[in-house]
């Protein structure tokens, strides 16, 4: 029989899942408990949720959210790096956890709804961010006008210069 705080947990975690903008599956076995209060501490700071949970829970929830390609990796101890409004954000947090803790494995993840292989974490961690691509699009929208509107100032400052040049030879005349 299922206890209510299981159902709760498990509910929990689906509705995260559903909302998870990126998600990505590790293994930390070998980490110490003061290596974890750390790497949970970074994790916060970069906007994301690590938690641990049994890997039957997991698999409810993951059914439940529609999330079937992480079952394959729910086998022995995970984690699990969740958020939910930069999508690179997790993938970023895991590949750097990966580097400072040798025992800390990426399995697999989840980037807006798509399943990324352990081998393409790194590349999904170097994407920019959405404000980062807006900030480029902006650059790449103002770069034509910008150039059109500089070069229009020189239109009319050659202009400009050439009807001075006209009055001051009538004025040299008179």
């Amino acid at each position: 029989m299922a206890r209510p705080e299981k159902i709760a947990h498990v509910e929990e975690l689906k509705e995260r899942l559903s909302q998870a903008s990126g998600v990505v599956v590790v293994d930390y076995l070998g980490l110490s408990a003061p290596e974890m209060v750390e790497l949970r501490r970074a994790m916060r700071q970069q906007g994301v949720q690590f938690e641990v949970i049994k890997n039957t829970l997991a698999r409810i929830a993951v059914q439940q959210a529609g999330v079937d390609y992480l079952l394959e990796h729910l086998h022995g101890p995970n984690g699990l790096v969740v958020g939910s409004d930069n999508p690179t954000a997790p993938f970023r947090a895991a590949r750097e956890c990966a580097r400072k803790y040798k025992s800390f494995n990426i399995k697999a993840g989840l980037f807006a709804g798509e399943p990324i292989p352990a081998e393409q974490v790194e590349w999904v961690a170097t994407l920019p961010s959405e404000e980062e691509l807006h900030a480029r699009l902006a650059g790449a929208l103002n770069g034509p006008i910008q150039g059109l509107a500089v070069a229009m100032a020189g239109v009319l400052r050659k202009f400009a210069v050439a009807l001075s040049e006209v009055k001051k030879q009538k004025a040299q005349k008179e």
